[in-house]
């Protein structure tokens, strides 16, 4: 069992920008929870195009919007979530977010379980660093190997995009 007791003030923790919008710094990771739980606070420029809609087919994701406004998509609907909006995501529950308004956003973004999910973000920090624009088929393979999935909702979803 690997369970850490730790202590995480404000603007600490680890983070890693993901291109020029998104900004996200781990709370809590499943290496010190024994991977049941991971918390990281996601902060998004305004235009932010976040994630397109996924899936985990393995892992429960839960949304907590600290301040601004996102737009949340969540099982063929998007809508605006205002501060102190929760939303709990099940396995393979189509899924995504973005910051389409003109205020800078934060949520926080809770994983359970939590195994290596922050080296997915850390991979997307990669992928995107130095104004480097991965292709679809890199972006894929990020996905594939941290338990996300991408779908398409009738088709397409207009205006959503990626980091």
């Amino acid at each position: 069992m690997t369970q850490l007791p730790r202590i995480v003030l404000p603007a600490e923790g680890e983070s890693v920008q993901i291109g020029t919008t998104t900004h996200t710094t781990f709370k809590a990771v499943g290496g010190e929870t024994d991977n049941r739980l991971g918390l990281f606070e996601h902060r998004m420029d305004p235009g932010a195009p976040g994630a397109s809609p996924h899936i985990h087919k393995e892992q429960l994701e839960a949304f907590y919007v600290l301040h601004g406004t996102v737009e949340l998509h969540l099982d063929g609907r998007s809508f605006p979530a205002k501060p102190g909006t929760y939303v709990n995501v099940p396995e393979n529950m189509s899924h995504g977010f973005r910051n389409p308004y003109q205020d800078q956003a934060t949520m926080l973004i809770i994983f359970t379980p939590a195994k290596d999910r922050e080296d997915y973000f850390r991979g997307l920090a990669e992928l995107y660093a130095d104004g480097n624009r991965p292709t679809e088929d890199e972006l894929l393979d990020l996905m594939s190997r941290y338990d996300q999935y991408e779908v398409t909702v009738d088709g397409t979803v207009p205006g959503w995009g990626r980091h």
